[in-house]
C-alpha cells in the first residue's frame, strides 16, 4: 500500500445569477458529500481539510484548494468532476479545471534525503482565521492566540501505549503514515521541537477577531504571522522540521480545518549560504564571485 496524501487546486465557475456569500458550512457540506464518513465517526477528525474557502478571481471564477490526508484513495476524485456542477450553498459551481498539486508519499516526506542546506527558519502566515482554544483552571474554554510550536503543529492521542488518533500535521502522520515510520519520526520530531522558537512578525502582528462559523455561532480566531526558528539540534531534527512545515500546509492549524479555518502559508529559509562562481565578463576580463544569501520563498503549495 502506498501512503499518499493529496492536494488539488480547483478553478470553479459560478453558474448562479444571485446567491448569498459562500459559507464555511456550505463548503463542508460539499466535501461531506464527496467524502462521507460513517455516522459514528462524524465528530472525529476528518480525513481531509480545506485550504480556505473558494476565493473569487473575477468574472464568476473562483479558486479553491482541498487536501486529502488519508492513505486510502478518496471515494470521489475531484479530477473526475470537471464539467459537473457542484452545489455549494446557494451557488452552483462548475469545476473548469482540477490540478493535483501534491501527491508525495508519507515515506518520502519522513525519510527521503533533503537538499544540501537545512531548513532552519520559516514564516507561517494565516490565510484564514486560526481557531485554537485551551481550558483554564476552571475548565472554561478560552481562545489561544500565541500558540507554542508543539500546539501549532497539532497533537497525537495515545492509549495503552499505542497511537489512537491525532490532529493537525503531527496527527496526520500518527493516523495515516506507516506505523513503522510514524513512531520513530514522531519521537524524533518532539525532541526537535524543543529547539524551535517563535518570534513575532512586526509587519504582520497576530491579531484576534470574531469570525462567523455558521449561521448559529461565531468563533474567536487569530490572523497574522509568526517566525519559527530552529535553534540548535542536529541535521535530522532540521529535516523533520522541514517535513512538518510541508505537512502543516496540507493539514491546516487548529480547530475546524475541515471547514476551511486554519489555512496557512509557509515560507522557509535555509540555514546556510552557498558560494557560486559566475563566468568572468569578457569586456572587463575580471572574474566575479557571488555569494548567494538565504533564500525565502513559498516552499509548498
Amino acid at each position: 500500500m502506498v501512503y499518499v496524501p493529496r492536494r488539488w487546486t480547483v478553478i470553479l465557475r459560478d453558474l448562479a445569477d444571485a446567491a448569498r456569500p459562500i459559507r464555511s458550512e456550505d463548503c463542508h457540506g460539499l466535501l461531506n458529500h464527496w467524502w462521507p464518513q460513517p455516522q459514528e465517526d462524524h465528530t472525529a477528525a476528518k480525513r481531509w481539510s480545506m485550504n480556505g474557502w473558494p476565493s473569487p478571481l473575477g468574472d464568476r471564477l473562483y479558486h479553491w484548494s482541498v487536501s486529502w490526508l488519508d492513505d486510502d484513495p478518496p471515494p470521489v476524485d475531484p479530477e473526475a468532476l470537471v464539467g459537473q456542477p457542484q452545489r455549494i450553498g446557494d451557488h452552483l459551481m462548475e469545476p473548469l479545471s482540477v490540478t493535483r498539486t501534491f501527491d508525495r508519499t508519507y515515506a518520502g516526506m519522513l525519510t527521503a534525503a533533503r537538499g544540501p542546506f537545512a531548513v532552519r527558519s520559516a514564516v507561517v502566515r494565516s490565510r484564514t482565521p486560526v481557531v485554537m482554544v485551551a481550558r483554564d483552571s476552571g475548565g472554561e474554554r478560552i481562545p489561544q492566540v500565541w500558540p507554542n510550536p508543539r500546539r501549532l503543529f497539532g497533537a497525537v492521542h495515545r492509549s495503552g501505549g499505542g497511537i489512537v488518533g491525532g490532529s493537525g500535521a503531527v496527527g496526520a502522520v500518527a493516523r495515516f503514515a506507516p506505523a513503522d515510520l510514524a513512531d520513530p519520526w514522531l519521537d524524533l520530531l518532539f525532541g526537535g521541537l524543543a529547539h524551535v522558537r517563535r518570534v513575532p512578525l512586526p509587519e504582520e502582528p497576530v491579531r484576534v477577531g470574531e469570525h462567523r462559523h455558521n449561521d448559529e455561532r461565531t468563533v474567536l480566531g487569530w490572523e497574522g504571522g509568526l517566525r519559527l526558528e530552529l535553534v540548535g539540534g542536529e541535521r535530522h531534527h532540521a529535516d523533520a522540521f522541514a517535513a512538518l512545515l510541508e505537512l502543516v500546509e496540507l493539514s491546516g492549524v487548529g480547530k475546524y480545518t475541515a471547514q476551511g479555518f486554519g489555512a496557512v502559508r509557509v515560507d522557509t529559509m535555509t540555514g546556510a549560504a552557498a558560494r557560486v562562481r559566475v563566468p568572468a565578463s569578457r569586456r572587463g576580463g575580471r572574474r566575479a564571485r557571488v555569494r548567494t544569501g538565504e533564500f525565502s520563498g513559498t516552499l509548498f503549495d
